[in-house]
């Protein structure tokens, strides 16, 4: 009776064992659904993130290259006026050796006649008083050689003063050329700064992609196994939602250059989803402006709103007046219009 009794307890704690792993496996499927839920929720939040940051850095790049377009241009306005002023400094060189060889010429040619004028007979003024028959005859002859030594001496002049008139000219235009060489340099050297900066924000932007891709991949992966694990228990999955997207400050910060100005402008917020007149796909951080009044691709810095890149254009928004983007109607409704003093950059 002892062995069959202890050998019926065997079976039974053999039993009861079996039934607690049974029950122990719906448990852990639960315990490894909720796991994969939380992890995908976590990295939902991630790319949350990333996609605000990438939206950020699409902003300012967009920014980025305005600026460098406008750069461009002016380095374009420069390399013509520098040309123009090459043809005009040319042209003064020319017409400074043909100045200064016509008062070479007209010099020689005055010696010349001087000396032909005493050489001659008759064209001594002594001779010319002492060979007249009266007195009006010496005068008209005296005055004879005064008007061809006059006119000489008049073209000698005036040869002079324009070799001297010239010589300024060129002088200054030296100074106009040395001058525009210093702002093509400033310029090329703004442009390649521009390109190098957009040049980061594009890298950046690629990287935070990628890193998109990587999470919604293992997103995809967590969600299979959660599905998998859902069909094994009788618990369904319910997916976290993904964090609100907010403006974020982009990684790198953008150098702000030199020129910053301030400006008193009528804001207000609008949530209009779409794509912007300039192309780009609305979200936090993009401004509606008057492109006469703040050209698009301005960075702007907004009390209570943070940083925006005009890329937008309204209707509605004349002068001084900018429209803000949110994400929902409330946010929008919040902010409503008010006047603030926007730092453009």
């Amino acid at each position: 009776m002892k062995a069959h009794s202890t050998s019926d307890a065997a079976r039974l704690a053999a039993v009861f064992t079996g039934l607690l792993l049974l029950a122990s496996v719906p448990v852990a499927l639960a315990a490894g659904a909720t796991g994969g839920h939380s992890a995908a929720a976590g990295l939902q939040t991630h790319s949350g993130s990333l996609e605000a940051r990438a939206t950020a850095a699409t902003l300012e790049l967009y920014s980025l290259e305005a600026q460098l377009g406008r750069a461009r241009t002016e380095l374009a306005g420069i390399g013509a006026r520098r040309e123009a002023l090459a043809r005009e400094r040319a042209s003064a060189q020319t017409q400074l050796s043909v100045a200064r060889q016509a008062l070479l010429t007209s010099q020689s040619e005055l010696s010349n006649l001087a000396r032909t004028l005493y050489q001659q007979s008759g064209s001594d003024p002594l001779a010319v008083l002492l060979g007249a028959r009266s007195l009006d005859e010496a005068i008209a002859g005296l005055d004879g050689i005064a008007r061809a030594a006059g006119q000489n001496n008049r073209i000698v002049e005036q040869a002079r003063t324009a070799r001297t008139r010239l010589s300024g000219l060129s002088a200054r235009l030296a100074e106009r050329a040395a001058e525009l060489d210093g702002l093509a340099a400033a310029a090329e050297a703004r442009a390649a700064s521009l390109e190098a900066t957009a040049g980061q924000r594009r890298v950046l932007i690629g990287e935070l992609r990628r890193q998109q891709g990587l999470n919604a991949a293992r997103i995809a992966t967590i969600e299979a196994r959660a599905r998998t694990a859902a069909t094994r228990t009788t618990a369904r999955a319910v997916a976290s939602p993904p964090a609100s997207l907010s403006p974020v400050e982009v990684a790198a910060p953008l150098v702000t250059p030199a020129g910053e100005r301030t400006l008193t402008v009528s804001a207000t917020g609008y949530t209009i989803r779409g794509r912007t007149s300039t192309g780009i796909p609305t979200a936090p951080g993009v401004v509606a402006v008057d492109p006469a009044v703040i050209p698009l691709g301005t960075r702007l810095t907004i009390p209570g709103y943070g940083i925006g890149i005009a890329a937008d254009t309204g209707g509605a928004v004349h002068g001084n007046t900018i429209d803000v983007w949110f994400a929902t109607a409330a946010q929008a409704g919040q902010w409503g219009r008010r006047t603030v003093t926007v730092t453009i950059h």
